[in-house]
């Protein structure tokens, strides 16, 4: 219970300066609204000036019998009683960021959402505000916005109101106009307590494996090896690492596995990085034998993949060393990103099912990357790290 004391006081403290630190989940259903104006009466009302001079200036309205002209009005009557309207949604937003939306409900000034929605939210707010909005050919057009105060929601109560939308002039848009929502925030904290155990009076954790209203799934089955520079050499002594079931950590190969896994792949390569160099090559002092293919470059093996029929996309970081013209005009599929660094390729499963495999963390696949625990760079600088030198300050020869 201490945590929750301590962010009680936090929420109290930012609550003075009117701002609370939300953190955890809301819980939103966005039910319906009322006496909202309609904000397509002027746009209607163009449209069927337009169509009346369109139809005044068409080469064949002067050839129009009395019939025909008269069941045109007749028919430019029926339509006319169908009244065009708003079609409004709604935007949640926290700080100014949008977090959540509902549907457009077409033609309505009383519409009907009954949408409910889970928002994860980590924000500084002091409102939440609701944004009604008429959805337009030309873009949105702001109706009003409710706004409600996070000191109503921090206690983990339920709120289910009416509140009043106002308009950018600081008024309703219409008398009485109003949106219909129930909410409840969930703090972090709150569910921390909630997964705890407390059959015996005391806060004991309980063994979760899952977490939940995750954005994927549980998978079962899933494994994880920790690795260690980019290559780990056989004779290579390093500390042993006990585990928890008496065994000793083996090392791995990072860029000897990458390789594998590449060459094994049978639907898709995925590689996100801050710089792809297609020269670099991933394996030079194999620990096993490689598969056809492994001898080749970064770049040749993704071509050779890619010329398979494997799926290849690369989404790497707008440095130089990434902007040759190795992959322009070829079936590898290249785009833009920032810093993150993975490698995601399927390999073999269990029988003949196929499961994914991702490579995460420091997999600078580019030049200067290529390393080892011994950090021998200048003794096998002409053999191992040949080509593969990278010091923006120094030079080779120095």
């Amino acid at each position: 219970m201490e945590i929750e004391i301590n962010h009680n006081n936090q929420n109290k403290n930012n609550s003075d300066a009117g701002v609370v630190y939300l953190h955890g989940d809301l819980d939103l259903t966005i039910i319906e609204a009322r006496s909202l104006p309609n904000m397509d009466l002027v746009s209607e009302h163009l449209r069927r000036f337009l169509s009346f001079l369109t139809s005044c200036t068409s080469p064949n309205h002067r050839h129009h019998t009395d019939d025909h002209h008269s069941n045109s009005k007749m028919l430019l009557r029926k339509k006319n009683n169908k009244i065009i309207t708003s079609d409004p949604y709604v935007t949640v937003c926290l700080a100014g960021a949008t977090v959540a939306r509902t549907r457009v409900i077409s033609n309505s000034t009383n519409p009907v959402w009954n949408e409910h929605l889970n928002v994860p939210v980590a924000h500084p707010v002091s409102h939440i505000e609701f944004y009604v909005k008429d959805d337009d050919v030309f873009g949105a057009d702001v109706i009003g916005v409710a706004s409600v105060s996070v000191r109503d929601l921090i206690e983990g109560k339920e709120i289910e109101d009416w509140f009043p939308i106002v308009g950018s002039n600081g008024k309703p848009p219409k008398p009485d106009a109003a949106i219909h929502v129930r909410m409840r925030f969930v703090s972090c904290y709150r569910n921390l307590i909630d997964n705890c155990d407390n059959s015996e009076g005391r806060n004991e954790p309980k063994i979760m494996h899952a977490v939940r209203r995750s954005y994927f799934p549980e998978r079962k089955g899933g494994s994880v090896m920790l690795y260690q520079d980019a290559h780990v050499r056989e004779e290579t002594s390093l500390p042993k690492i006990g585990l928890d079931n008496g065994g000793v950590f083996e090392q791995g190969k990072c860029w000897e596995d990458v390789c594998h896994a590449i060459l094994e792949a049978h639907h898709l390569v995925y590689v996100v990085g801050w710089s792809i160099y297609h020269k670099v090559r991933l394996v030079r002092e194999p620990t096993r034998p490689l598969p056809s293919g492994g001898e080749l470059t970064l770049g040749d093996l993704l071509k050779y993949k890619s010329q398979e029929g494997v799926r290849v996309l690369l989404l790497v970081w707008d440095d130089k060393t990434s902007h040759s013209k190795f992959f322009i005009n070829t079936v590898v599929g290249t785009l833009y990103t920032h810093h993150q660094k993975c490698v995601i390729v399927d390999t073999q499963a269990s029988g003949n099912n196929r499961k994914l495999t991702a490579f995460l963390g420091g997999l600078d696949m580019c030049d200067g990357r290529y390393d080892t625990p011994e950090h021998r760079l200048c003794r096998d600088l002409d053999t191992t790290f040949q080509d593969d030198y990278h010091n923006p300050t120094f030079t080779v020869s120095s």
